[in-house]
């Protein structure tokens, strides 16, 4: 039996095919239902034969046989879209960057910064003098602790203002593939990979300043 690709579907049969039918190879058929199952729609090709192709981004959009032609109107309207899906993307891979560790210099060791623990040391930083150092020792990222005598206070307000420093620098890193991303043609393409701080899965042992890790 010889499968056929007729009027925007398939047609078996073993008799003699119908005008315009076009004849089908099992693998060339089989790809075709893989890639429907996948999501992609089957159109005729410009020499007759069904190819795949995503759906059409609008309504209004026409078929030539080897990609979509998208009206401007609906044109911007998908660029808008796109924009703001990875604009939304940015600003996650700015909090996750930011959730991954902070590294305060005069200990030399990565500190959680987990929303939890962030507001932990928040609050350690309103206790009075009286309360420090701790009476705990303090886990770190790679496993060791802070001996009880240096949970200072000083050493909890140092790791806020590193947090914040990080958080201002990201925060301008955002900004500016915010920036870069808008000129784009093609929005979903946008690598906004680079210029974030470092964090504990980047950088486990060498912490960059803000400035540092902006040019890399």
């Amino acid at each position: 039996m010889t499968v056929y690709y007729y009027q925007n579907g398939f047609l078996d049969t073993d008799e003699e095919a119908p005008a315009g039918a076009v004849a089908l190879t099992a693998s060339e058929h089989e790809s075709l239902i893989v890639g429907q199952c996948n999501g992609q729609i089957i159109l005729p090709g410009k020499d007759g034969k069904p190819v795949l192709a995503d759906p059409a981004p609008c309504t209004s959009c026409t078929w030539d046989g080897e990609k979509w032609h998208i009206d401007p109107e609906c044109a911007a309207k998908l660029k808008a879209e796109q924009q703001a899906e990875v604009w939304e993307r940015i600003k996650q891979k700015r909090y996750d960057n930011l959730r991954q560790g902070v590294y305060v210099k005069s200990v030399g060791k990565w500190f959680q910064t987990d929303d939890a623990t962030r507001l932990q040391y928040l609050t350690l930083r309103t206790l009075d003098a009286e309360a420090f150092p701790l009476k705990e020792p303090w886990k770190t990222m790679d496993n060791t602790y802070i001996p009880p005598e240096k949970c200072t206070k000083d050493l909890f307000n140092e790791i806020v203002i590193q947090m914040v420093a990080d958080e201002t620098a990201d925060f301008h890193n955002a900004e500016r593939h915010r920036l870069a991303m808008l000129q784009t043609e093609k929005p979903l393409e946008y690598d906004f990979s680079k210029g974030w701080t470092a964090n504990f899965n980047t950088q486990p042992t060498v912490a960059l300043t803000p400035s540092e890790e902006m040019d890399k």
